[in-house]
Parts: C-alpha cells; structure tokens; sequence
C-alpha cells in the first residue's frame, strides 16, 4: 500500500510538472488576440505600400527614401513584437535593427534617408509621448507633490550636468562653455522610455496610492524641457558675445513660460470643443516653435496642453477613452521610427575615437544622477523601495541634440532602463487600488454595518 500510495504521489507530482511545464511554454506563445492584430497590421502595410506605389511609381521602390523609411519600419516593429515575447520592453529591438541598419553593408538603404526626415518623425515621436504625458497625470497627486516634482525635474539634471562638464573637460579636452553644453545634451531624461513604462505600472496600479507614476512622468518631461532651455543658452555663450548673449538668455527663460500659456489657451479651448483635434495643435506647437527659433516654447505646450485639456475631457470618460485611443494608434505607428532612428545614429566608427574616456564620463555622470534622484525625492512620504524605483526610473537617458556622445548614452542606458522600469516596477512598487474603489469598499462597509445595526 505505501508503495502504491508512493507511486501516485510521483505520478501526480510528474503529471504536475508537465502541466508547469507545458504552461510555461503557452506563456511564450502570442495570443490568438496578438496573432490576428499582426496579421491585420501586415495586410494594412502591404496594401499601404501598393498604394504609395501606385501614387509614386519609381519613388517607392529600392532606392527611395520612402522604401528606406518603410522597411526600417517595419523590421524594427517585427523586432519590437520578438523581444516582447520574452517580457523584454520593445524599444530594445527597434534600437539594435536601427544600428543593425546603419552598419551593415549589406544594408544599403540608411544613406537614402534624409536628416530632415528623420528629425522630423523624432519630433513627432516626441510629440505624442510628451501628450501621453499630460493626458496621464493625475492633478491631485500633482498638487500634493509640486515640491517633490520640482526637486526631481531640477536636481538630478543640474548636477549631472555639472558633473559631466568638469568630467568631459577633464577627460574629452573640452573648453569649458562646450563641457556644460555638452553636459546639459546628456543629462536629459527619455520620455519616451519613461512615461510609457509607468503609464503601464499605473494602468495596473502600482504606486497610485502614493502618485508615483504622476510624479515621475511629471519630473521626466520638465526634466526634458530644462536640459532644452540649458542646451540652448550654453550654445548661445559658446557661439555669441554682448547684449544677443543677455537676450538669449532671457528668451532661454521665457520660452517654457510661453510654452505654458499656449498650452493653458488651448486645452481650455478644448472643455468648449471637446473633438481629438488636440494632437494637431500639439504638432504645430512643437514644429513652429522650432521654425521660430523658440524650441523650448514647444515641448511644455504639449505637456500642459494635453494635462489642461485632460481635466474638462474626464468629465466624460469615454470621450477621453477616445483621445487616449487615438494617441496610442499613433505612438504605435511612430515608435519604430523613433528607436529605429536613434540606434542608426551610432556608427561603429565614430565610436572608435575616444570610446573609452566617453564611456567612463558617461558612467560618472550616472552614478551622481541616481544619487540625486533618490535624495531628490525625500519629503514625498516614500519608503526606501519606492525611493529606489524613482532613481532606477531616472537611469534611460535621451538627447536635445544627436551626438555621439549622447547617442552612446541612450544606448547604453535605455534598454537597460526600460527593462529596469518593467521588472522592478512590480518589485518595489505596491500595487494599489484605485480611489473610486476604496470610496466603493467604505460604502459598501457602511451600509452593511448599518444593516447590521
């Protein structure tokens, strides 16, 4: 008997790992949901590419910066979907098929894509993050955390900045108004990695409780607003001299604040014309401010614009379902462009020059920046882990302006920061019930101890 009892125990415990295992296996597998978008999506591109065909005979095939546009493309979205299934965030694909695309010489079609272009579809990549920004910001939470906010845009990029001009100095040779520049292009957070991250954390409600998300996305976007307006006034010092110097410098100021008001104007004009519209303004602010030589005037319009315009829009919830739908399509079609594009910037062979004196001023500038993020958030009410994930969120790094340097930077950084805000978000974050729940739990409470009463 104890040998029969024994035996189906291990049949039972084999019969257990095979289901562990075989379950196991189905989590890697795409989802029949997964399967049928992909499907769709490739049938979409293939009838897209038939009609630009169409339109432009002999501009669309090999050769054409449209061809080369649309096959970076989609190789980066088939590479994005590949690393998503081992958990990995999508952005880490695109970037190697960006590089891949660029260093490859069997590869000829990078040399066919224009800077125009590319800076263009960055801009716009950078438009709709910067309004999935605004629209996912919790205005309580902003309130309660405004100091901690502006402790956490302002420090970390301020001193790294300082950190990585004395070490650039030291290290790269250069003059003192270059390293400070050179400091301020680096020193800027990815929005792009950022917000997405904890926009998805704070779908499933982690650190709501505590408004996390908000002040994070909040800090990155301000923090990418302030290493503009610094790019900008140190570039003007190192090329001007005498009073433009002075106006330079104010017009660097007041540029954010102009920013401000255009986005207030418009996201009130959007509670009397509640239409998805709103990205068209977010647009034209980012690209005429750039055509009128006042950059820093567009990135906070589209940051206040869509945080204003969220306010009167979440009145009606599925209006502003709406609008965050529409937005999402968009980032989807742009974010292989954006990743895909940052990665084909790095050349092996400018990496040659230099590589090592930049990597270890690059890592120096890191290492204070994370430490500041975790000082920079103390007074917030946040425990040791909380603190922790708010400066690994700092780690993914962007640029104002595409140089190697700055370049080698996101590359170092952000994979390794996406992935970092995906594992550890889970890890170090409580997972918090949104507030219209607890308000319905308290209800239901009382009523049943009134009833019991």
């Amino acid at each position: 008997m104890e040998m029969e009892s024994i035996a189906d125990e291990n049949h039972r415990t084999n019969l257990g790992n095979d289901h562990l295992s075989s379950r196991t296996f189905y989590n890697f597998l795409p989802s029949k949901r997964k399967v049928v978008l992909t499907a769709t999506q490739t049938v979409v591109l293939f009838f897209l590419y038939a009609s630009l065909y169409g339109i432009l005979g002999e501009g669309a095939l090999p050769g054409s910066e449209i061809f080369a546009l649309l096959l970076l493309s989609v190789s980066a979205h088939i590479a994005g979907k590949l690393v998503s299934l081992v958990k990995l965030p999508p952005l880490i694909g695109m970037l190697i098929v960006g590089f891949l695309f660029r260093n490859l010489p069997f590869i000829p079609y990078y040399q066919d894509i224009s800077i125009i272009w590319a800076t263009a579809l960055r801009a716009a990549a950078f438009v709709v993050i910067l309004l999935k920004a605004g629209l996912g910001l919790d205005a309580e939470k902003l309130k309660s955390l405004r100091r901690i906010v502006f402790q956490l845009a302002f420090s970390p990029c301020i001193v790294e900045t300082i950190v990585l001009g004395v070490s650039s100095h030291f290290l790269l040779n250069l003059p003192w108004a270059w390293a400070i520049m050179l400091g301020f292009v680096i020193s800027a957070v990815s929005p792009a990695v950022v917000v997405p991250g904890l926009l998805s954390l704070q779908e499933r409600s982690f650190g709501i409780r505590k408004g996390i998300p908000t002040l994070v996305i909040a800090a990155a976007s301000v923090d990418d607003i302030l290493a503009i307006t610094g790019f900008t006034i140190m570039l003007s010092i190192s090329l001007s001299a005498g009073d433009s110097l002075w106006v330079t410098i104010l017009k660097g100021f007041l540029e954010p604040i102009g920013g401000l008001l255009y986005g207030v104007l418009f996201g009130s004009l959007f509670w009397l014309i509640p239409d998805s519209t709103s990205s068209s303004v977010g647009f034209a602010g980012m690209f005429l401010s750039k055509r009128l030589g006042v950059a820093g005037l567009g990135p906070m319009a589209c940051l206040v614009l869509a945080f204003v315009a969220s306010l009167g829009w979440k009145k009606d919830p599925q209006h502003l379902e709406q609008i965050e739908r529409i937005i999402g399509v968009m980032w989807i079609i742009l974010q292989p462009f954006l990743f895909s594009l940052i990665g084909a910037e790095v050349s092996v062979q400018n990496l040659q020059s230099n590589l090592g004196s930049t990597v270890l001023a690059l890592l120096i500038g890191f290492t204070f920046r994370i430490i500041t993020a975790a000082f920079a958030s103390y007074g917030g009410g946040f425990n040791l882990k909380e603190r922790l994930f708010i400066a690994v969120a700092w780690f993914p790094k962007a640029t104002v302006q595409i140089l190697t340097g700055a370049v080698l930077s996101i590359i170092m950084t952000a994979p390794i920061g996406a992935a970092l805000i995906a594992l550890l978000g889970p890890l170090l974050l409580s997972q918090d019930k949104p507030e219209q729940e607890d308000a319905t739990e308290m209800d239901t409470t009382k009523n049943e101890y009134r009833n019991v009463n």
